[in-house]
């Protein structure tokens, strides 16, 4: 039973990117997690059927809330806290998957990766709930402050220092071999030197990671006016450059596309149409058929929110009766009678696993068409219907008589029906290119 107080709370949180703190008796925090879009995720809780998670909110008698400019500051601030108080629904809603904690190796030119076993290492960071998430900021991160990541010394400069994400030396054999001077008449040789810059790079990564962000940019920010003041330009210019790009990332809130805004847009679309069934697999149906020649049809797959394509399927229409060719001269009819014969032959494959959510290009008669072959009881249907120019306007669903226009639904719902929908448009087109320029090579 979830508290009146709880629930207004819930209601009332902002849809902004930030951490959210469900807290029980004398104060104590029972589940920390972060969110792109706050309200999305929390209004989650209320419709719950997770029985450890009904379990949480029948104990929580509060919600907390801190607001962040970015999901990379969401994911580094959860972190914080979870390790700070320990909650224990986090702990128990783990779902068998291990938290990541960020190690970096004790040596000259120390290296970073992600792991599950952080007892294993000395100098970890940690905990992490979304492992995509991290890694994706670990990458962006390494743009600004390069690091090395080879296996192997070597004898030429690798790939990574190319494309500007390794400073080059740290994994070169001669620069290991060279003897520590400090009387180097250039720089770019001296050893010491270059193990200096590349461990603060290191250092800047891991002051992030930590939760430092705003005192490492005004360390940055003192350096980079010393040495314009001593006229060292070009390196307060890269100091600059890199400040710079340390506030554009944190200042991103859509720069990660990670699980949290996938069960974001999963959880939303479950609510949408009343299912107590989570959805894991959907199925976007589209058609391609200039004027009647080699019309083609295609399936697409997403999972947990994502493009599975090793599920995609490709349909050559084969017109099994002479009254769905006639019906060609109708396109709107000729839609409706391919989408239904690559319905039946997707229904025949008993050993494709069965969708949570059918969702096809088109309107009414191309939503009836679908659901005449998938019992729309068993299994939803959403058909999205177009405007003159192209742009997604409303959808049918089945079991409704009126249409919902897009504009109206949450964002969540409405970019991911229109990914759907643009990926099977595109998979059934491209489809139909490749067999019309096979035709086109034929021998007359």
């Amino acid at each position: 039973m979830i508290e009146n107080n709880l629930r207004k709370k819930i209601l009332k949180i902002p849809s902004k990117p930030g951490i959210y703190v469900f807290k029980g008796l004398k104060n104590k925090s029972l589940y920390i997690g972060k969110a792109l879009n706050l309200k999305n995720r929390v209004k989650h809780y209320l419709k719950t059927s997770d029985t450890r998670l009904q379990k949480m909110m029948s104990e929580s008698k509060k919600l907390d809330h801190i607001e962040t400019k970015s999901e990379i500051e969401a994911l580094i601030l959860e972190s914080q806290y979870i390790k700070k108080h320990r909650p224990p629904f986090n702990i128990m809603l783990k779902d068998d998957k291990q938290y990541s904690f960020v190690v970096f190796t004790i040596e000259n030119y120390p290296k970073i990766f992600t792991t599950h076993q952080p007892k294993n290492h000395k100098e970890t960071i940690g905990p992490f709930t979304d492992a995509g998430a991290l890694k994706t900021t670990l990458r962006l991160l390494r743009r600004i402050f390069p690091y090395c990541t080879c296996k192997q010394l070597h004898n030429n400069y690798c790939l990574n220092y190319h494309i500007g994400k390794c400073l080059g030396y740290c994994c070169l054999k001669n620069s290991h071999n060279l003897p520590v001077r400090t009387n180097y008449k250039n720089l770019a040789y001296n050893p010491l030197h270059n193990m200096k810059r590349y461990q603060s790079n290191i250092g800047a990564i891991r002051d992030i990671l930590d939760g430092k962000k705003v005192s490492l940019v005004k360390n940055l920010k003192g350096k980079m006016g010393q040495l314009a003041q001593k006229g060292e330009l070009e390196k307060a210019i890269e100091l600059r450059n890199k400040i710079t790009d340390v506030e554009r990332i944190f200042k991103n809130a859509k720069i990660i596309k990670n699980s949290d805004i996938l069960k974001e847009h999963i959880s939303e679309l479950q609510s949408l149409l009343k299912l107590k069934k989570p959805i894991i697999r959907i199925e976007g149906y589209d058609v391609s058929n200039i004027q009647g020649a080699h019309a083609t049809g295609a399936m697409v797959v997403f999972t947990n929110g994502k493009p599975d394509k090793n599920q995609y399927r490709k349909f050559k229409i084969q017109f099994t009766s002479h009254h769905d060719r006639s019906m060609l001269s109708d396109n709107k009819l000729g839609d409706t009678g391919m989408l239904r014969e690559i319905l039946e032959r997707r229904f025949r494959h008993v050993e494709w696993p069965f969708p949570d959510l059918i969702i096809v290009d088109g309107g009414k008669q191309q939503l009836r068409a679908v659901e005449a072959v998938a019992n729309p009881k068993q299994i939803p249907i959403i058909a999205v219907t177009k405007n003159k120019k192209h742009i997604g306007e409303k959808i049918y669903i089945s079991g409704r008589k009126t249409p919902i226009l897009l504009t109206k639904l949450p964002s969540a719902d409405r970019n991911l029906l229109l990914q759907i929908d643009s990926e099977a448009h595109r998979f059934a087109i491209g489809y139909y290119r490749k067999l019309h320029r096979q035709i086109l090579k034929k021998p007359l």
